[in-house]
């Protein structure tokens, strides 16, 4: 019986020259460092979104810790911050004076501890900051709540006053300085021990909203169940006087 030979299988790649062989490794080599690259991208990707995740709940843990339940002045500032952004500037004022801007008189009471406002950085370079309207927020905090809240009632009274040269000292001044902030727009609430004048005008309103969405914005950091109603006085362009209403705030 005859005997049939078959020729034995060789792989393909031995029969190339080595250049070609080191060509394909080198393909190989690159394909590889390629796919562990993209997976380290997509590592990388996912660890920076959780990372981000762990920033904004440590800020509203740290905001929960550091509030105490009538203290919101972070609130406050946090809500500066949304809208100036890194050109925020903090302002705190010496109490023995409160001339300029002529607004601050509003707050002066007994219990009144300090009053800081926010203006932007790149308009103050050029202004000296004596008008309401430099600013965007100004926050005025008392000793406790009841003092910040009596305070409010008094500026409610004060506002129901359209003319303030029809009446005489403090009065006077304090009416004068609300009509101020009504000319241009405003609106101002008390939420703890602090007292918070939303500064309005009759330009561009910030961050590309309406007016009544951004004063909603800032009650929103103001609230603490994210169910909320707030007594205010409002105020818009070319108004005379703050009015007293209410707003139902919800997150």
């Amino acid at each position: 019986m005859t005997r049939v030979l078959f020729p034995q299988k060789t792989s393909y790649t031995n029969t190339l020259p080595a250049s070609q062989k080191m060509r394909i490794r080198k393909n190989i080599l690159i394909i590889i460092i390629l796919l562990i690259c993209s997976c380290n991208a997509k590592t990388e990707r996912q660890n920076l979104k959780q990372n981000s995740e762990l920033i904004i709940e440590s800020k509203v843990e740290q905001k929960k810790e550091s509030e105490s339940d009538n203290d919101y002045l972070i609130s406050a500032e946090l809500f500066a911050k949304e809208v100036l952004k890194e050109n925020i500037r903090t302002h705190e004022f010496d109490l023995t004076k409160l001339e300029k801007p002529r607004h601050l008189r509003i707050f002066r009471a007994d219990g009144l501890e300090n009053i800081i406002a926010y203006s932007d950085k790149k308009y103050s370079k050029n202004y000296n900051l004596t008008y309401y309207e430099q600013f965007i927020l100004f926050v005025a905090t008392y000793e406790n709540s009841e003092s910040a809240r009596k305070t409010f009632d008094r500026i409610k009274s004060d506002s129901k006053h359209e003319y303030w040269f029809e009446l005489k000292g403090d009065l006077s001044k304090r009416v004068r300085a609300l009509n101020i902030g009504a000319k241009p727009g405003g609106m101002i609430t008390q939420n703890g021990k602090q007292i918070f004048s939303l500064v309005k005008t009759c330009r561009k309103v910030p961050l590309g909203a309406n007016w009544t969405e951004y004063e909603n914005r800032l009650l929103r950091y103001l609230t603490r169940t994210g169910n909320e109603e707030f007594g205010v006085l409002h105020s818009g362009c070319g108004y005379d006087k703050y009015e007293y209403k209410t707003i139902k705030v919800s997150r």
